[in-house]
């Protein structure tokens, strides 16, 4: 009952750890997109009288009055409760706190993509494409709270007689009697009890692994080094034992549960080191497990579930290009979120070995390449430097699990032989040669 008190908590502290993370990333979306998606309606309500350069500049001042305004509102004003202190006080220092926060990982963000683009020299990453996950008080809160928890857990057996205290002791003595005793080893069903005798340990041991955020091989913890070898010398023996599924099953019955629970509950889906973490650790469970196992079907159906609904809840422009000049600060948001559609993106496609082909190709191919990102190309297909150095990012994502045509890629070849033929119409007219040249590499 120690140990199952002590997974709760860490449960909890995971869930509330990942809490964080989605609540914050809610509010700094929410901080920009009511400014910007305010300025860009007020311009949009302007353009769609006319083009020309009064309509554009009448655009222009409506799009900064309604983004002034969106600030001010959201710049709560002093209200008083019946003791004279400021309700909204907390809520504007939250702003200014979101907003300092955001200013310094989007930097950090920088500094990172553009140390990439010099490793990577052919390739440059776009802005939104990498990206800071989590604060550092995010981390350090969660670190403090672990770090208690585990100190509790060292003492769960300390009162335990020696010859139960540890895993290791307790398999001797299984072995030893199966040795020695191998018709009553048979008789009392060991080898479909052991496993339930060796949970307690490997759960105890099992607290400290956190497969969102590290990566940790199943052969150098401790558990699995003990068992690995269980009744596989003698397994041809005449006891007739199955020992030697103690860790496949154990693995099904205790770590299944445990990764499940991260990935449903905590796995930050935009992060790409965590879902590679979450990739590394589901091959390293799969590897144990029959593919019948009901329990592996429920850990991928919540792998779809959570990517279906991180692609539904996304959001990408696709503003035109007008929109965007007329618009102060609407074409770098609009590049930031394109950036964090193909962070998802590449995501999706983390899991190729894992899920089925036709359901990573509906994810990435049907809702999110032809429902999300390619409606944003099509917006700025005018602006052919953008529009080809996103293409770009595009095909580097998709082209490890596609190398060859797909049906459904079809639309984005289409554009992509679209921008061939602006640009060639560009080198025709002589328009900057070297940057032609450039584009066309």
């Amino acid at each position: 009952f120690l140990i199952e008190e002590l997974e709760e908590h860490i449960q909890k502290l995971h869930e509330n750890r990942a809490l964080a993370i989605s609540e914050r990333r809610a509010a700094d979306l929410a901080d920009e997109s009511g400014v910007i998606e305010a300025a860009v309606n007020a311009a949009v309500s302007i353009l769609s009288k006319g083009s020309s350069s009064a309509y554009l500049s009448a655009a222009s001042n409506a799009a900064q009055a309604a983004a002034a305004a969106a600030r001010e509102s959201s710049n709560l004003p002093p209200e008083l409760d019946e003791f004279g202190r400021d309700i909204n006080m907390q809520k504007r220092m939250d702003l200014k706190r979101r907003e300092e926060n955001r200013r310094r990982r989007k930097t950090q963000s920088e500094t990172k993509r553009l140390a990439s683009a010099v490793k990577n020299k052919d390739i440059e990453k776009i802005e939104g494409e990498l990206s800071t996950d989590e604060s550092d008080s995010e981390s350090t809160a969660y670190v403090s709270s672990r770090d208690e928890f585990l100190k509790a857990a060292d003492h769960v057996f300390s009162d335990a007689k020696e010859e139960y205290s540890s895993l290791r002791t307790v398999k001797d003595k299984f072995e030893g009697w199966k040795s020695q005793y191998p018709s009553a080893y048979r008789t009392a069903h060991v080898a479909l009890s052991a496993p339930s005798v060796f949970t307690p340990f490997v759960r105890l041991e099992l607290l400290k692994w956190d497969p969102l955020h590290e990566t940790t091989d199943f052969f150098d913890m401790d558990w699995h080094k003990v068992l690995f070898n269980y009744g596989m010398q003698d397994n041809e023996s005449p006891s007739g034992s199955n020992d030697s599924d103690v860790v496949p099953v154990l693995v099904e019955k205790v770590v299944l549960p445990i990764l499940h629970h991260r990935i449903k509950h905590c796995w930050d889906v935009l992060s790409t080191q965590r879902t590679r973490n979450a990739v590394d650790a589901s091959k390293m469970v799969i590897g144990y497990l029959p593919t019948s196992s009901k329990d592996l079907h429920k850990l991928l159906a919540s792998v779809r579930s959570r990517l279906t609904e991180a692609i539904a809840d996304l959001s990408v422009p696709a503003w035109g290009s007008m929109v965007t000049r007329t618009v102060p600060g609407a074409s770098q948001y609009a590049a930031y979120r394109f950036g964090v559609a193909i962070r998802l993106l590449k995501n999706v496609c983390l899991w190729k070995d894992i899920l089925a082909e036709h359901v990573v190709e509906k994810l990435a191919l049907d809702e999110l390449l032809k429902g999300k990102i390619l409606p944003h190309m099509k917006s700025i297909i005018l602006d052919v430097h953008d529009a080809i150095t996103r293409a770009e990012r595009i095909a580097t994502s998709l082209s490890e699990v596609w190398p060859k045509q797909s049906q459904k890629l079809q639309p984005f070849v289409d554009l992509v032989v679209e921008l061939g033929n602006k640009l060639e119409r560009r080198h025709m007219s002589g328009i900057s040669e070297e940057e032609t040249h450039g584009l066309a590499r």
